[in-house]
């Protein structure tokens, strides 16, 4: 598989920006199979810009928005990044959910998979997913029907942010943009997938707690006390309801069992604190059982563990015997975006220069990132929802 970029800073006239992606892109050199994947700002007009590009391109794609994107040049906010995988040995089958009008719509993400993997030839070996901010939809559970219905296929992907006002949030595929839908890519054929997830945290409380009652993404006890004595005793708490933008750099730290008992870590936002009930709700499950650590991110833990994470996942790359890797996907959560706070190109500056000829990088800050994290015991992946995180798939 070959992979191809181009990206455009234009995103008022979407004519013109539409003409500059498709002047970088020679498609003489595609093969057999050939789709795209879109990375954009919150900015353009989303409905304009998926049509436009169905009008220049006669290859389907999907996308999201992103509070900003990481292409191969580094970071950028107001901008459209397409990434084109071509291959005569790889198929793309491309499709939209039907509308999430409720918890149990996610229920669709089944038939939408079932429909991607009918018209691949092969056993299918990647999903990706993109998903719209929704308030009625625990993110997790479309990670678990996937990875139930395809019996633990890797599932990349996440939800799709905006500027933080959570209502411009997009999904786009060739045939259509969407508020209220889910968008899949169903990959088979002759693929590698290797993942890496960073969480950046270096400083903690070392005050491990085990969770006592929880249902769903909201914990009530902590070592048999109320969550909010946790949240107290880390001096952190606070009158307000709503608390998603004011614990960005202190998430926390969730090791969670698996159903073969295996454990795997994954980072947690405090979204709602409810004062009445003393719970806690966050933007994840959190399962009864689980430990929870309450962590530090700062810019520095940031820009040194992507660093690594690249080291790691592009040793592997170069490592590789009878396979050539061409696309470097990436996912970070926009609270890491804001912890950067005027230095936004501090993860960026992770691969520029360092990668190898052929190889591209395609990523987008979101709201939650979908990665399959390594179990502690034996390495092996679990699907799973991480916030606060930097994920990285290579192919």
């Amino acid at each position: 598989m070959r992979s191809f970029q181009a990206i455009t800073y234009e995103v008022d006239d979407i004519d013109i920006a539409v003409a500059e992606l498709k002047a970088q892109i020679d498609t003489s050199l595609f093969m057999k199979n050939t789709c795209g994947v879109v990375f954009c700002g919150f900015e353009p007009d989303i409905n304009v810009l998926s049509k436009a590009l169905s009008e220049a391109f006669d290859f389907p794609f999907f996308g999201c928005t992103g509070i900003g994107v990481l292409s191969t040049a580094g970071y950028s906010q107001s901008s459209i990044s397409l990434l084109v995988m071509t291959a005569d040995d790889v198929e793309f089958a491309i499709g939209l959910t039907e509308k999430i009008g409720g918890a149990e719509d996610i229920a669709g993400f089944a038939s939408t998979y079932r429909s991607c993997r009918e018209r691949l030839s092969g056993r299918d070996r990647l999903i990706f997913t993109y998903v719209p901010w929704r308030t009625d939809v625990v993110f997790d559970e479309i990670v678990r029907i996937l990875d139930r219905e395809s019996d633990h296929v890797p599932v990349y992907g996440g939800v799709a942010s905006d500027g933080w006002s959570f209502d411009a949030t997009y999904v786009f595929t060739d045939k259509e943009a969407s508020q209220e839908k889910g968008v899949m890519m169903v990959l088979s054929g002759n693929i590698n997938p290797i993942f890496t997830i960073e969480h950046s945290t270096t400083l903690t409380t070392n005050l491990h707690r085990k969770v006592t009652r929880a249902e769903g993404t909201v914990v009530y006890e902590i070592d048999g006390r109320p969550a909010t004595d946790f949240i107290a005793e880390m001096g952190l708490i606070t009158e307000k309801t709503s608390v998603i933008l004011d614990y960005l750099g202190t998430p926390f730290l969730a090791t969670q069992k698996t159903a073969d008992g295996d454990e795997i870590d994954t980072l947690r936002c405090l979204a709602v604190i409810d004062h009445d009930r003393k719970s806690c709700g966050y933007i994840g499950i959190i399962e009864e059982g689980s430990e929870l650590n309450m962590v530090l991110i700062s810019k520095e833990d940031i820009e040194r563990s992507v660093k690594a994470a690249f080291d790691e996942i592009l040793g592997q790359i170069k490592a590789a015997k009878d396979y050539t890797y061409s696309t470097v996907f990436c996912s970070s959560c926009a609270a890491r975006y804001c912890l950067m706070v005027a230095d936004k190109n501090a993860e960026g500056r992770a691969y520029e220069g360092r990668l190898l000829e052929g190889v591209n990088v395609q990523g987008v800050y979101i709201y939650g990132e979908f990665c399959p994290a390594h179990g502690r015991k034996g390495g092996r992946l679990y699907n799973a929802l991480s916030n606060e995180t930097f994920t990285i798939l290579a192919i």
